[in-house]
């Protein structure tokens, strides 16, 4: 008798079947809510492939549809299918009369176009993100390839019909553009892991090698399909399915031997378009548009998932000063030097500088650090974000007035170009100002909780405990009835208040020093960060002024302040919260912001472990804090209160009249008798 094999568990099958049918709904619900969110903005004229970014990073890991994607091989995967599926389908609506017109221009763009605005953008980044030059190189060549999507997207948008001379030689340059950036990335990731200075020659025949055998894979490749076609009988639906899966094999085939599969798959669609006594050339067409459309809503929504929003709104700010080197300085010089021998009239000239669009390839390039395990490869995925969202806006959202400002798109009735430069300077304006507020935000993000406002001095008392302790706190500002205290009473409290606002912030940092110290505890181990770790010592390398490969001058930095430190320096500068400054601009700690006043008590008091934890002239106080943490002394007023003296022009006798003060007020006891009471660091 023959045993057949024993079947899953039904609960087991259920489970599968329950996972997959959650997986469907979502993904489903996904294109459907981008398509609905397309509509929606449309009359605002945003550019579509934006609001599917948006929805995957609202859908994301930190946004509300908590979705937890990190697989960036898989993404890698699907986003090849997808470009190859795009440019196929760009290729198809590309005319070879027009193609042959603009070679010449496109492909100068494509290749020396892309080490300009690499080169530029390089020396940007360098300044930027205080890169090294290696890194730097890396950098600019991520964001150095105009991408097929996002142009193609645009250029058949009714709102342009930009001239058929202009549109086809940016379809085509973004068509061609990525061979050359593709293989100046894989260089630089090469060296940056220790496989040896790439050979300038080997780098020049790689790029030969990748545009001939891509262009000559996707042309005759391209025919060949052609050929098929009209040769073999299939039901009309098939047609498409075939062409389609051959313009992927062409993309594949190429990949595999060196070429360039997305010039392969651009030029096979190219080559099929032009190919005659097609059979289902129209069902082609519409169907290959079809799948583009769902490939670039997949794209996007996938590299939205993908992205970590918190650490791209930490490099906002630098990220945006490269979208502007990018779009202002890289660009367009790449098309003043390019287009010189070229007969474009000045305003064409203009517009083809002006829409050199990031879109997914920057994306789906950032990832290539994080694969081959690049240090700090998140940086570099994180900011081709920024700078592709900062592209999309700027350049996406004023496509159209700047085709109709340059002459070179039909006007539309409404409007005229003072409406059209009003257009594009309120975009690139609202951007920045929102780029700016993003990454403020982000910055006082981690500052803590809320801080609490007390109506009065019952309210503050039951805050701050029992008589003569010390309790963290987060304050807006003082109570109304703050004056009316007793002096003596006052001072005590003042105290209290003024180390309890310290201890608050230490208890911040003392959260972000377990981080870096598991992080060290890792690497020993030989353990690779995940990318969240990596985002998030980038971030806090940032924030503290120092390096992500410096973690020794990284911990040395993200430590505590004494709170008796705090409390004695703020006694000095308010005359135990007595001051003007004190009462009305919450400075208690002796500075002033540039505003004229701090937003609350707690902002004073980051502002305070701030510039001991991040200025220069505090290095020295930094490197004691260190050499006391090394010995496992306790990090207390009076073993800090020696190096303090840049704090005030009087130097070494403002740190005598600390010490007294710390002395006379008791503040002291406000310091724990070891640090344990935050983490051991063994």
């Amino acid at each position: 008798m023959i045993a057949l094999p024993c079947l899953a568990p039904t609960a087991y099958i259920g489970t599968i079947m329950d996972t997959a049918e959650l997986i469907l709904l979502a993904a489903a619900g996904l294109v459907l809510l981008a398509i609905a969110g397309a509509a929606a903005t449309r009359q605002a004229g945003a550019p579509l492939l934006l609001i599917f970014l948006v929805i995957g990073m609202l859908a994301g890991e930190e946004g509300p549809g908590g979705i937890a994607f990190h697989a960036h091989d898989t993404a890698y995967l699907f986003g090849s299918l997808a470009l190859a599926l795009i440019l196929f389908d760009g290729g198809l609506g590309t005319k070879l009369r027009r193609l042959r017109s603009v070679l010449r221009p496109a492909l100068s763009l494509a290749t020396l176009g892309v080490i300009i605005t690499a080169g530029i953008t390089a020396l940007a980044a360098k300044y930027l993100f205080g890169l090294g030059w290696v890194e730097a190189a890396l950098m600019g060549a991520i964001v150095s390839s105009t991408d097929a999507a996002a142009v193609l997207m645009l250029i058949a948008g009714k709102d342009i019909r930009a001239r058929p001379r202009v549109a086809t030689t940016l379809e085509a340059e973004s068509g061609f553009n990525d061979p050359m950036a593709v293989i100046l990335v894989v260089t630089f990731v090469a060296w940056l892991t220790g496989q040896g200075i790439p050979d300038p020659l080997i780098a020049a025949l790689s790029i030969i090698w990748a545009i001939v055998a891509g262009g000559a894979i996707g042309w005759f490749g391209g025919r060949l399909i052609a050929y098929v076609e009209r040769k073999i009988g299939l039901p009309i639906g098939l047609y498409p399915i075939f062409a389609s899966a051959g313009a992927v094999f062409l993309f594949a085939f190429a990949e595999v031997i060196g070429g360039s599969g997305f010039l392969a798959a651009y030029l096979a669609g190219v080559a099929m378009a032009s190919a005659p006594k097609r059979r289902a050339a129209e069902a082609t067409a519409r169907f290959s548009d079809g799948l583009a459309w769902i490939a670039q809503i997949g794209l996007f929504l996938m590299l939205g998932l993908l992205v970590t929003p918190s650490h791209a709104a930490e490099v906002a700010l630098p990220a945006l000063g490269l979208a502007f080197v990018l779009i202002l300085i890289a660009r367009p010089v790449a098309v003043l030097v390019c287009l010189a021998p070229e007969r474009f009239r000045i305003n064409e000239r203009a517009f083809i500088g002006w829409m050199g669009l990031r879109g997914a390839v920057p994306i789906f390039l950032g990832a290539f650090p994080v694969l081959a395990g690049v240090e700090n490869a998140n940086l570099y995925f994180s900011a081709a974000f920024a700078v592709v969202i900062a592209s999309l806006v700027i350049q996406g959202w004023t496509a159209g007035p700047v085709a109709r400002l340059f002459n070179v798109a039909p006007p539309l009735e409404r409007g005229g170009n003072l409406a059209n430069a009003g257009m594009i300077a309120a975009v690139a304006i609202g951007f920045t100002l929102a780029s700016a507020l993003v990454s403020f935000g982000a910055n006082e993000r981690d500052a803590g909780r809320e801080p609490i406002s007390p109506l009065n001095m019952r309210e503050l008392l039951a805050v701050l405990g029992p008589d003569g302790s010390m309790r963290a706190v987060r304050l807006e500002s003082f109570p109304s009835d703050w004056d009316a205290m007793d002096p003596a009473e006052r001072r005590e409290t003042f105290g209290r208040i003024a180390a309890g606002l310290v201890a608050a912030q230490n208890e911040r940092i003392m959260e972000e020093r377990e981080q870096l110290l598991v992080m060290r505890a890792q690497e020993e181990a030989g353990i690779p960060l995940s990318l969240p770790q990596q985002a998030r010592r980038d971030t806090l390398a940032r924030r503290y002024g120092g390096r992500y490969d410096d973690l020794d001058d990284l911990l040395a930095r993200v430590d505590i302040v004494p709170p008796s430190l705090g409390a004695a320096q703020a006694a000095l500068a308010t005359g135990w919260g007595s001051s003007t400054a004190a009462l009305e601009r919450n400075a208690l700690y002796g500075r002033t912001p540039r505003e004229g006043r701090f937003s609350s008590l707690t902002s004073a008091a980051a502002d305070y472990v701030d510039v001991f934890n991040t200025h220069r002239d505090f290095a020295s106080f930094r490197a004691e804090r260190a050499r006391l943490r090394e010995q496992g002394a306790p990090l207390v007023g009076p073993a800090l209160v020696g190096q303090i003296g840049p704090y005030a022009e009087s130097g070494d006798a403002y740190a005598a009249q600390v010490r007294a003060v710390m002395n006379s007020g008791g503040l002291t006891r406000f310091d724990p008798a070891r640090d344990a009471g935050f983490i051991e660091e063994s």
